[in-house]
């Protein structure tokens, strides 16, 4: 059971969640690109010197931190991303017309208004 109050019908943005949200997204997405980094300077390890018998242990290495980098990187773009559509919606709720809302509420019977 939610303790929000009923809404059904309006369109309701939570502005300063939706700012706490895209400042977190920020943050984590600069940390994801940084650990991305650190996934390939480990993927270009020098393991030269494991010799023949270590080249598939090298070769496995590289692939494996290569392909965490690159996971990791997709995961940062995709957070930022998320943060800046919920900021972009945000925005556009924003600068909604108050006229035209009060224009479409004298058109319809019972349509709730609300104020932002």
């Amino acid at each position: 059971m939610s303790n929000s109050p009923d809404t059904s019908g309006e369109v309701v943005f939570d502005y300063t969640a939706s700012a706490a949200y895209t400042a977190a997204a920020a943050q984590a997405a600069g940390l994801l690109s940084t650990a991305s980094g650190g996934a390939a300077r480990a993927a270009a390890f020098d393991l030269s010197g494991l010799g023949v018998l270590g080249a598939d242990f090298a070769a496995a290495w590289a692939a494996a931190w290569g392909n965490l980098g690159r996971t990791v990187e997709t995961a940062a773009v995709l957070t930022d991303a998320y943060g800046q559509a919920v900021k972009a919606w945000g925005e556009v709720m924003a600068a909604t017309d108050a006229h035209s809302a009060d224009a479409i509420a004298a058109t319809v019977a019972d349509t709730p208004t609300r104020e932002v």
